[in-house]
């Protein structure tokens, strides 16, 4: 089977499963040895991981082309190359004219700004629309506190779901103006919403001493980050990180914390937020694992590559 074979079946079979239904955002193709394919209305971003054989951005090319997702053909093809550091640092067009601003794709009914000609990523990560979905359905008059923001994302969708007031912390200045912007954009009321620009170390430390108290704490922070107060990593920082999470939240309160790293067993997850229960005299309960959704259906040969890990805990006590 060659690639384009390949892009058409992962094609048909998305569609088969009604993953096209109400949404303007899908991945179409996912390998983590080489390239990911997503959607954004009538846009498609690919993202290069690995060393491509010669055929591989030709054939996507020509069947993007030719797609025509929700009724329209495609209006532009972007590739991201992060096959190595040094290629990170700008997109380029593969095929027609992306817009040169942010622009509103929707959701499960809900707009989120991307940008497809500058940065690393186009601003929503489609792994996480489950979890979305279920603040959509779940944060009516919820107090939410959302750490490592990045775009927002997850703020937009507590909003959208009546949540009574949403913390949004970021440690980039772009991305949290980024979020302001999304909230915006999505007509929100401004009076529920706060934006900090800041370190999570930092500032979770001021809620603690004002007492603050959240009904749900949402945790997706980076494998690796450097602020001017240090380096932040996952492995070595995941404890004291949830240490200073779950004095904030209430009881009953739900954390969703979760990690994107292929090289953080979920054991390790499980036990650093654990020591970090027993240390806070908190008790938490698992309600359900977060895992990849049906877009991006991996082969069996790498199902340890698949990387996002996560949960949402109730706090009994």
């Amino acid at each position: 089977m060659n690639f384009n074979q390949l892009l058409n079946l992962s094609y048909e079979w998305r569609k088969q499963y009604g993953l096209f239904e109400n949404t303007e955002t899908l991945r179409i193709f996912y390998d983590p040895d080489t390239i990911a394919i997503d959607l954004f209305q009538n846009h498609a971003w690919i993202t290069q991981w690995g060393n491509l054989k010669a055929n591989i951005l030709p054939d996507s090319v020509a069947f993007l082309r030719e797609l025509a997702p929700w009724g329209k053909q495609l209006d532009s093809i972007v590739l991201m190359d992060r096959s190595t550091v040094a290629s990170e640092k700008e997109v380029q067009t593969l095929w027609g004219t992306p817009p040169e601003t942010k622009f509103s794709v929707h959701e499960n009914g809900i707009p989120y700004l991307i940008e497809l000609n500058k940065g690393k990523h186009p601003g929503l990560f489609l792994d996480h629309e489950p979890l979305r979905n279920w603040l959509k359905n779940s944060q009516k008059n919820k107090r939410v506190l959302n750490l490592f923001s990045y775009t927002g994302s997850l703020s937009v969708a507590a909003g959208k779901g009546g949540a009574d007031h949403v913390t949004t912390l970021d440690l980039s200045k772009s991305t949290i103006e980024w979020a302001d912007a999304n909230w915006k954009n999505a007509e929100l009321d401004s009076t529920k919403a706060r934006f900090i620009y800041g370190d999570v170390f930092e500032w979770l430390p001021k809620f603690i001493k004002k007492n603050e108290q959240y009904d749900t704490i949402l945790c997706d922070p980076p494998s690796f980050s450097r602020s001017k107060n240090g380096v932040f990593s996952t492995n070595k920082d995941s404890q004291r990180l949830h240490e200073l999470i779950l004095p904030l939240l209430n009881k009953n309160g739900v954390l969703v914390t979760s990690i994107n790293s292929e090289n953080y067993p979920e054991s390790s997850f499980l036990r650093d937020i654990h020591q970090a229960a027993e240390k806070t005299g908190a008790y938490l309960q698992v309600l359900k694992r977060i895992d990849l959704p049906e877009g991006f259906a991996t082969s069996t040969r790498n199902l340890g590559e698949r990387y996002l890990k996560g949960f949402h805990l109730v706090r009994i006590k």
